[in-house]
């Protein structure tokens, strides 16, 4: 009876072993997700799966993310006058109405409606030419969604989906932010060329209209009228406003009068291409490449061995076995 905790007839109250806090118990579990083990507290855990799965090599830019997992899966109880607080565990599969609740799974900071909340807003900086708050709030992002948990395979392919759109975001924010820091005057076939790429990304129709009409003008002035002649009808084939149109139409009707090139580039709209973000120059169908095994980013393989400016924590051409945020995804 002592052994098993109370005051026994033979001897003091001797009290019972603990058992195992939760956090152990969330690991003990096989096939945890990285984003499960930083929410334990069991960061290098977290950074073995991440490197493995997504080829992180720099953990700097996810400390915060993971101190946040954290702290969001404890809290603190008050207790006795004069005694201290507890901390106490979070799970997600606490149910009140079941007779017991033994740790299973740590509560998570990051859902997939969050991130579907932050795209819109990013959405929105795009729109209003906000890029350098919407560049910041797509690489949040890119550093959130390893750090996710969903529940069903449908949930994962939104989330490879969402993925997908921040990577040609990502890529198409730091076209134009660096086009607007070279300026046309210091390098103009660089800023000529930029203004080309942006207009190659996957974007939103109202983005890609803004995109157009940004090179538009760009190649206009430079003199470059036989390639702006491309942009004039790929604008109109998304049927912008009246006003607009007849903008176009206008550039259009005076640029193939004289369809020349006064600028040199290295862009040839016909052949299908991928955008190094570090070299800023562009793969051509065909041509060899390193990858980013996170966004699937590619890049010149002069560049192979660095780290992927997507978020600057993944290191492009490594080995990896992709990206893991549900458990559906190991049944």
């Amino acid at each position: 009876a002592a052994a098993a905790g109370g005051a026994g007839p033979t001897g003091p109250y001797v009290a019972p072993a603990p058992g195992k806090p939760a956090t152990q118990l969330w690991m003990e579990k096989r096939g945890h997700l990285a984003s499960e083990a930083a929410a334990a507290g069991s960061f290098q855990d977290a950074m073995s799966l991440l490197h493995r799965q997504l080829g992180v090599a720099s953990f700097e830019p996810l400390r915060p993310y993971f101190v946040d997992l954290y702290t969001a899966s404890h809290c603190s109880v008050g207790g006795m006058p004069g005694a201290p607080s507890l901390l106490t565990h979070l799970d997600r599969t606490f149910d009140g109405d079941a007779p017991a609740n033994p740790p299973k799974e740590p509560a998570m900071l990051y859902t997939l409606t969050q991130l579907e909340e932050g795209l819109k807003a990013a959405y929105k900086l795009v729109t209003e030419g906000k890029f350098t708050d919407a560049l910041k709030a797509f690489t949040r992002m890119l550093h959130v969604i390893p750090l996710t948990v969903v529940a069903t395979r449908k949930e994962v392919d939104d989330v490879k989906e969402l993925l997908g759109i921040c990577r040609e975001y990502h890529i198409a924010l730091r076209c134009e932010l660096r086009r607007k820091e070279l300026g046309a005057s210091e390098q103009p076939a660089a800023a000529l060329e930029l203004a080309a790429f942006f207009t190659h990304c996957q974007l939103q129709p109202v983005h890609l209209a803004l995109s157009l009409r940004s090179a538009m003008t760009v190649f206009f002035k430079a003199g470059n009228r036989a390639t702006c002649t491309s942009f004039c009808r790929r604008l109109l084939e998304l049927n912008p406003g009246p006003k607009i149109a007849e903008q176009v139409r206008g550039v259009l009707a005076t640029c193939e009068k004289s369809p020349t090139d006064a600028v040199k580039i290295n862009y040839d709209p016909r052949n299908p291409f991928d955008i190094c973000s570090l070299t800023w120059q562009p793969i051509y169908k065909g041509s060899k490449y390193a990858e980013d095994p996170y966004t699937g980013a590619r890049f010149h393989p002069s560049v192979s061995g660095e780290l992927s400016p997507l978020g600057d924590f993944v290191r492009i051409g490594a080995d990896a076995s992709g990206l893991l945020v549900s458990h559906s995804q190991q049944r």
